[in-house]
């Protein structure tokens, strides 16, 4: 079983002396968008990826020295927000990150798919952005179906933890044959259950933590994840959702 994740528009250096880096799977297809993006301004920059002027700045700086000589930092670590922080990987032994390494999978608007050992310089390039590519209008148009077909190389379950954004790179690509359990995180506000955004970040860390913690193999071991106060809900689950709630 495998879970894919979303990345984090934040990132940061970081070193973990037993992780052995690797290449990304799709590394050409990186420095071909590198390329590209290098060429544009930090205005251009700023009105693509609809980001303040300080953003558009940071951006072009990451894309001007993208490819200098520096240490490349292990994707599962490079990425900083709440769901990552909530995951709390720093603490994972040498068999858990090799654990977490065969089963995690993050999206990435310029690496396409990542594998937490693959090496990964600082970017800023969401899957969602407008970035016309050769003949394909958007990312998703260039990442096509490629992203899918290396999710589910191995032809087990894949438990889907990403937002809309990045499942949307994955989901219309399915043929129907392939498990893809989609897991919804609720909260209880008055009488109503909610999907709160930060509290399924956080949710979603804490689920891929549980996942390479427990070494979870089985899809059926996800319904008993109790963490944080979730209880699995099942009847508002079925065989491609997992619901779960806290709050109750």
């Amino acid at each position: 079983m495998r879970a894919f994740l979303s990345p984090a528009k934040q990132m940061r250096p970081y070193t973990r002396p037993d992780a052995v880096l690797r290449a990304p799977r799709f590394a050409a297809d990186a420095a071909r968008l590198v390329g590209q993006l290098r060429e544009l301004a930090p205005w251009q920059l700023e009105s693509l990826m609809k980001i303040s002027p300080k953003l558009g700045l940071q951006a072009f700086s990451l894309y001007q020295e993208f490819g200098v000589e520096r240490p490349l930092a292990p994707a599962l670590y490079a990425y900083v927000g709440l769901q990552y922080k909530c995951m709390a990987p720093e603490d994972f032994t040498g068999e858990e990150l090799a654990f977490a390494d065969a089963c995690l999978r993050i999206g990435s608007g310029l690496y396409g798919l990542l594998a937490p050992c693959d090496g990964v310089a600082p970017y800023r390039l969401e899957m969602g952005c407008k970035l016309a590519v050769g003949e394909s209008r958007d990312l998703y148009a260039h990442w096509g179906d490629r992203l899918a077909k290396a999710l589910f190389e191995g032809g087990g379950p894949v438990l889907n933890l990403a937002s809309g954004e990045y499942a949307r790179a994955i989901a219309p690509h399915l043929g129907g044959g392939e498990e893809w359990i989609t897991c919804r995180f609720l909260v209880r506000r008055g009488r109503e259950l909610k999907c709160l955004p930060t509290e399924a970040k956080m949710a979603r860390g804490r689920m891929a933590r549980y996942l390479v913690k427990q070494r979870v193999t089985d899809p059926r071991a996800v319904r008993d994840f109790c963490e944080d106060g979730y209880q699995f809900l099942p009847r508002l689950s079925g065989e491609r959702t997992y619901t779960f709630a806290k709050g109750l």
